[in-house]
Formats: structure tokens, C-alpha cells, sequence
């Protein structure tokens, strides 16, 4: 193991609450952009397995709604269906465990399909929906394999139980999806222990409507006109501490140290989609080595085929969905390599320094990313 993979290694351990005073500025987790919607922000306004479950309170979930100008979103809602969405899924592991056929396979694996890829601790979902496309990701807490708990069972059954939270529910925002989630974790009691980040998209077909719910540090991006328009912010106690969804035992020793955090306490806002637009979903493997501006340069290149295609030549479909596939591929792959390079001052590297360490190089972690692409129906335009 190189010695920058060593300390790196010698961060991932269970997340405690510090003694110390919790940093409340997190700018420097993430570089700062220079397109964002902050002028367009308005006020708040006030599978799901059970439909009396989830209760919408405005003191707990601060809903905002996130707009262009009034010429841009200006739009006909009808019943009929005006959007459609292309999404293709890419992961890495930080670690690829030798194949052991005659061991038993933990559930979560044994309920992917063949062929389902191992993604770590990371996990994901992507579903078509009653109302449009559900999506999310989550980022499983390392420091739980220390004390013997598989982080992959609690991030994998969180996306497993949203999946089935957005495909069953016929109207359902990103909050409710991950709160229903997180309540059928707990109730079902097939995780005893385990903590999570979270970020689930929410996409209406008819609408355009995107409702994102967001916990830690896992991110979005929503790229428009070649521009990002938006980037998620992180959610951190102090640095390297994101608030994470968490399980743990009545009997736990130092249960009240840990960080323990709830669905009522992520970033939820929504946004109205046009033609063209893309959404990056990710895990934090792949912000912490990937800056904003280097994420552009390769979506808007990655783009090209489709803009340079006319859809009246018959096989536009097909390029769409060629390029989504391999632009998520890209953009992992790119991610990955940058992880391994010990001589980067990459975004991790950056924000660690910004906190008195002398760290340089990529950080090493499980990256996943979800790559969409809105398309406006052609009598819909």
C-alpha cells in the first residue's frame, strides 16, 4: 500500500461526535461556482410501503423552490407526459474483493440481479415511477467494518427500500421517498448497525418538476446552456463528518457519541427541468476529486454527438442513449484515476489542508455516479 493510501485509510474510521466546537461553515467542502440560482431562490412554502406514514411538516423540511426566469419556465402542466429521461448508472470500488463461491452471500447482494455490480460501500438506485424517474445514491460509513458490520448492508437496503418507496408511491417528493426509506429500514430490523449518506432526485415526466433531498456529502450537480446552474451543498458537523442516516444498538458502548442524524434534516429543494438540461448524482468519492470546472469541461465535450446530431436523421435515440451511457463512464473513470494520483491537490486534498493538515493527492473511495438527461417530447416542444 503506498503511504498516501495509508493515511488516507487512516481516515476512514467511525464518525463521533467531537468534543470540539462543530464547524458550521462548510464552503471549503466544495469549490465555489460561479453560475448558481441563489437569485432565483423563493421562500419555503408549506415506496411508501404505508400511505399514513410520512407527515409533511413545515418545521422540519424546508422545501424551497428553485426557478430560472419567468420566460424560461413558463410552461403548460397537463396530464400528458412532456418530459422523458435517460439515465445510465457507473461505479468503482476503492477495493475489489477476490470471489469466494462457496461463501454465502450477504441478502443484499443476493437480491441484485446477476450480473449486479459490487459498488463498495457506495449504493444506488434508478426506477421509473407512477409520475416519472427516481434516482439516488448512497455512501455506506466505512468505520462500521471495524467493528464488524458490512457498511454496504445499511447503504444498500436504504436504496433498496427507496426503489420500492418511489415505485409504489403515486405522489411522492425526494423527502418522502428517503424518510419512508429510512422508516422501513428501522422497522424491518435487517440492519443492526450501520450509518449512511443519502441524496435522492425526484423527476415528474409531466411537470418537469425535480424535488432533491439531500444528507451529507453525497452531491448533484444540474448543468444547463453548457453552465452548471447548481450544485448541491455538503453537509458536514466538522470536515470529514457528514451527516449520515444511522442505526445502532440499545447497547452500543459511547451510543450517545455518535453522530446520528435524520431525514427531517437534509437539504430538500425543488427545481422546474427544461430540454437539454443534465443532472450529475454522485457520492462524495468522486467531489472529493473532481473539481467543478473539470466536470464541465468533460460533460460539455462528452455532449457533443448529441448536439451535432439533428434527430430528423432517425437514429438520434440511440445516440442519446450511447452518449449518456458512456459520458457516466467517462466521468467515473476520470474520477478514479485522479483518487490514485498522490501529486494532485485535489478538492479533499484542499479542504484538508484548509484544516491544518499537510495531505496532497486524490482520496481513495468508492465512486458512483448517475448521469441524467432531460429530453422534452417532440409535441410537447
Amino acid at each position: 500500500m503506498r503511504s498516501h493510501a495509508k493515511r488516507i485509510a487512516a481516515t476512514s474510521t467511525l464518525l463521533l461526535r467531537a468534543s470540539r466546537t462543530p464547524i458550521t461553515n462548510t464552503a471549503h467542502i466544495k469549490p465555489a461556482i460561479s453560475h448558481t440560482l441563489s437569485q432565483y431562490i423563493h421562500e419555503p412554502t408549506q415506496r411508501t410501503f404505508t400511505s399514513t406514514h410520512y407527515i409533511n411538516n413545515a418545521n422540519n423540511s424546508t422545501l424551497t423552490q428553485h426557478t430560472l426566469p419567468d420566460e424560461e419556465v413558463k410552461q403548460e402542466v397537463t396530464s400528458a407526459e412532456s418530459f422523458q429521461f435517460v439515465a445510465y448508472a457507473a461505479w468503482h470500488p476503492k477495493t475489489r474483493e477476490k470471489s469466494e463461491p462457496k461463501k454465502e452471500l450477504p441478502y443484499w447482494k443476493q437480491q441484485q440481479k446477476p450480473g449486479k455490480v459490487d459498488a463498495g460501500e457506495d449504493a444506488f438506485f434508478k426506477t421509473s415511477t407512477p409520475t416519472g424517474l427516481a434516482l439516488g445514491v448512497a455512501d455506506g460509513v466505512g468505520g462500521w467494518g471495524l467493528v464488524g458490520v458490512d457498511p454496504a448492508l445499511f447503504s444498500w437496503t436504504l436504496m433498496d427500500n427507496a426503489a420500492i418507496a418511489a415505485k409504489n408511491g403515486k405522489s411522492v417528493d425526494a423527502h418522502q421517498i428517503l424518510d419512508t426509506a429510512f422508516h422501513e429500514l428501522r422497522l424491518s430490523g435487517k440492519v443492526a448497525a450501520g450509518s449512511s449518506t443519502a441524496c435522492i432526485l425526484n423527476l415528474s415526466k409531466t411537470t418537469g418538476e425535480m424535488t432533491t433531498c439531500n444528507l451529507g456529502d453525497s452531491a448533484f450537480l444540474l448543468i444547463r446552456d453548457q453552465k452548471i446552474v447548481y450544485e448541491s451543498p455538503s453537509q458536514q458537523h466538522y470536515f470529514n463528518c457528514p451527516y449520515q442516516l444511522t442505526v445502532v444498538p440499545d447497547t452500543y458502548p459511547n451510543r450517545d457519541e455518535l453522530v446520528i442524524d435524520l431525514p427531517k434534516d437534509a437539504d430538500t429543494k425543488s427545481f422546474f427541468l427544461k430540454d437539454g438540461d443534465l443532472i450529475l448524482l454522485a457520492t462524495d468519492g468522486y467531489f472529493d476529486n473532481m473539481y467543478a470546472e473539470e466536470t464541465l469541461e468533460i460533460i460539455n465535450d462528452g455532449l457533443k454527438p448529441i448536439l451535432e446530431q439533428s434527430s430528423e436523421e432517425g437514429s438520434h435515440d440511440e445516440t442519446v442513449t450511447a452518449t449518456i451511457r458512456s459520458l457516466a463512464k467517462t466521468l467515473t473513470d476520470k474520477a478514479r484515476r485522479q483518487s490514485l494520483n498522490p501529486k494532485r491537490l485535489s478538492p479533499w486534498a484542499k479542504a484538508a489542508q484548509a484544516h491544518g493538515s499537510n495531505y496532497r493527492g486524490g482520496k481513495v473511495d468508492d465512486i458512483t455516479c448517475i448521469v441524467t438527461l432531460v429530453c422534452a417530447k417532440e409535441d410537447s416542444k
